[in-house]
């Protein structure tokens, strides 16, 4: 008899994800480097300064939405994020819903319990523009109707089981 094995569809995310999360990090931080050799070269401090404290921010900001973008990969159960450390893995039944976040082609996945996290975290589908979005989109649409699927799925639990 053989077993029928779930087969991992093509990741959601982009492959130069690390690349994106780390490259524009480090041309703001050369930018800032760049300002504050030239706040040294001149004598308007307190303009340069707060341009470089408005950068600062950015960075900040930058950090703060981008530690919350993951690898993710699904399958007709279950949704994987894929991280150095460890791969989360959650059932499709735990997902409220897959939105898009911003024009970047960041999508944000939303719990409805935790799972060693938050209840969100967020993937980027494709780098910058790019000419395949519609590949990507049609793969978080086929996400999306087998989350529809595992939800409509009824759970069959033992006779015995203590319901609470």
């Amino acid at each position: 008899m053989a077993t029928t094995q779930n087969k991992r569809i093509k990741s959601l995310s982009t492959r130069y994800l690390e690349f994106y999360k780390n490259s524009v990090l480090v041309l703001l931080v050369g930018f800032i480097g760049f300002l504050i050799y030239g706040v040294f070269q001149s004598e308007r401090y307190v303009s340069s300064l707060t341009n470089i404290g408005l950068l600062l921010y950015f960075i900040y900001g930058w950090i703060r939405i981008n530690r919350n973008v993951h690898r993710v990969e699904f399958d007709d159960e279950f949704f994987y994020v894929i991280q150095k450390g460890q791969d989360i893995l959650i059932p499709l039944e735990n997902i409220k819903e897959v939105d898009i976040k911003s024009l970047g082609g960041v999508y944000e996945v939303e719990l409805f319990n935790a799972e060693q996290r938050d209840k969100t975290f967020c993937f980027k589908t494709y780098l910058l523009c790019t000419l395949n979005y519609k590949r990507k989109d049609a793969l978080v649409n086929i996400l999306r109707s087998s989350i529809n699927k595992a939800l409509r799925k009824k759970q069959h639990f033992q006779a015995n089981a203590l319901h609470s």
